[in-house]
């Protein structure tokens, strides 16, 4: 059945993005600066703390949460999260002689489409119950508003694109000196905010609200021994709290030589090459020398406006609003909200300090004639697809180059482009999927096997057609996270070359970049994985894309010969 609304408004949230660092107790003398990387050997640096390898994960050690730096995500700060509940980062190679770890289900996993057949025509075979497709709504944040709340980050192991929160405070009195709450930044007149949110079937009867989308390069997760260029995994926090379960869209993203620049795309990677060059002025360091089709002059407005404003407000803020504006930073994300709920949960007269979901995070789906939206997704593209291609063979020989890439941006008017957060699942054209019972695939790696329960565990869903993008697009990808620069502040590496990327340049030439790679190795599976192929027998899909891949009567053709709902000779 489809989700059915909540009528409560306020939630304390556990799962949350973001690196906390605070500052240490008296009983302990200084952060825990140990990093994890995807080199294959652990090093050594030069300060005394480690950079991990991926098969020594768990060997990070973090006897105080709170200053662990290489848990960049800290779900464990959640309401019944603990490290003993915890196996940290297990190493279940798939290509290991042996199964190491017994059952688990640590990520990420070969996906395989024989999930999908018919329950006894195939040994491994398993039934979808999944009965409908995962509807998604957009958050009220447009690209102004993540771009002024600086949602665009270049981190160590991803491309991330946050959903912003803010701290409010209690209008009647603030007895504490501290915010009594935070909630989503962007807001809408008449409306107020609400968080992205999708809609699991079977199992799950309330919302899952988006947290944020983290970019690895190339894909962590493969498909019958294909791995892709790229994968984009959403990460999204549940409505209700007792489970502490976690939820994972991920697409995958290839590049083709054939295929446009995916406009999505381009404005995020336009704002990530935005958010580089702040960090290099604020380091003093020289711009960025490689150039980007069409990114200068958005990035040069932009920065224009966003210094005037920031300047024209400073100058006129009371002393009063200088305080409260030090009081607020002092929460930059809902991990540092939750770790200080958990810091401070036994001082006496502490209140915990909430998450706010508004009543626009409660309401009913959204009523629009959702088949109508996704044909008109669909014309659109099309229609990119062809001027694309018209340009190409008309204006450059056949031939993709800088100046055919920026005058195909200004035909598409993308410096104006109306944002959406879920744009992912409109790249990848289909509805259906992969689900599986996992982990995540960064340090801590939650969450640990609980027999018979769903405690702690990180439920995926997989898309099985990628985003074709151009290849430009994927060379840019892997530059950010390659030559990323440590923002000012940074406890390690501050304003140097500081990524967990794994990273192979060319000798003559060390600006060419040759390979980047930011993925967990493949985890073997386990039964405890409850793998399954969710496709066109359990429900039809709204893409005309997916019902014309319906047609192929034979399943092996479908699902082997043809799996995508573009054309091609097998995976």
């Amino acid at each position: 059945m489809m989700r059915r609304a909540r009528h409560n408004v306020f939630f304390l949230l556990f799962f949350f993005h973001g690196v906390v660092i605070s500052n240490r107790n008296s009983c302990s003398a200084q952060p825990y600066l140990d990093q994890f990387w995807y080199n294959a050997i652990s090093v050594t640096r030069a300060d005394g703390f480690k950079d991990y390898a991926p098969q020594d994960w768990h060997q990070i050690p973090c006897p105080n949460v709170e200053d662990c730096l290489a848990y960049t995500d800290k779900w464990e700060m959640g309401r019944n999260w603990s490290l003993e509940e915890t196996d940290i980062c297990q190493h279940c190679p798939a290509e290991a002689e042996a199964e190491v770890c017994g059952l688990h289900h640590q990520s990420p996993i070969d996906l395989k489409r024989e999930y999908g057949f018919e329950p006894g025509t195939h040994p491994n075979a398993n039934e979808c119950i999944d009965l409908h497709w995962m509807k998604y709504e957009d958050s009220t944040c447009t690209l102004d508003q993540l771009e002024n709340a600086e949602a665009f980050t270049i981190e160590r192991h991803a491309l991330r694109i946050s959903q912003p929160i803010e701290v409010y405070d209690n209008i009647t009195q603030d007895t504490d000196g501290l915010p009594d709450g935070v909630r989503l930044m962007c807001r809408v007149s008449g409306i107020g905010s609400r968080f992205g949110r999708i809609d699991y079937s079977k199992g799950f009867s309330d919302w899952w609200y988006l947290s944020h989308m983290d970019i690895h390069v190339p894909s962590e997760h493969t498909q019958e021994g294909r791995r892709y260029d790229a994968e984009i995994q959403l990460a999204h926090f549940y409505s209700v709290s007792a489970w502490n379960e976690m939820g994972t869209v991920s697409v995958f993203m290839q590049a083709y030589d054939d295929a446009p620049v995916y406009s999505y795309l381009e404005t995020a990677i336009c704002q990530w090459r935005r958010y580089e060059s702040q960090v290099r002025a604020e380091c003093g360091l020289d711009p960025i020398s490689q150039p980007y089709p069409g990114c200068t002059t958005v990035r040069r407005d932009r920065e224009r406006r966003r210094h005037r404003q920031r300047n024209l407000r400073r100058d006129q803020m009371t002393d009063e609003e200088k305080q409260r504006e030090r009081k607020r930073k002092r929460f930059q994300n809902a991990a540092q909200v939750i770790l200080h709920n958990e810091r401070h949960k036994h001082d006496r007269d502490h209140t915990d300090i909430k998450i706010l979901l508004d009543k626009a995070d409660a309401e009913p789906a959204e009523d629009k004639d959702w088949d109508a939206w996704i044909e008109h997704q669909s014309k659109q593209m099309n229609e990119e697809y062809r001027l694309y291609h018209s340009l190409k063979q008309r204006d450059f020989g056949g031939n993709h180059t800088d100046d055919l890439h920026q005058k195909f941006r200004q035909l598409q008017e993308w410096n104006n482009v109306t944002w959406f957060n879920y744009w992912p699942m409109l790249g990848a054209r289909t509805e259906y999927y992969f689900r599986y019972e996992g982990t995540q695939t960064i340090p801590p790696c939650h969450g640990k096997r609980i027999p018979s329960s769903r405690r702690n565990t990180n439920h995926w869903r997989v898309m099985k057609d990628p985003i074709r993008i151009h290849p430009r697009q994927l060379e840019e990808l892997k530059r950010l996270l390659a030559d990323r620069i440590a923002p000012r502040g940074s406890l390690v590496n501050e304003c140097g070359n500081d990524t967990a990327a794994k990273v192979k340049r060319d000798p003559t030439d060390p600006q060419t970049i040759l390979a980047v790679d930011t993925a967990r190795p493949l985890m073997y599976t386990s039964k405890h994985h409850f793998k399954t192929f969710c496709e066109c027998k359990d429900w039809q899909s709204k893409w005309a894309e997916d019902r014309e891949w319906c047609s192929i009567q034979n399943i092996n053709d479908r699902f082997y010969e043809q799996p995508y709902n573009f054309e091609t000779n097998g995976f």
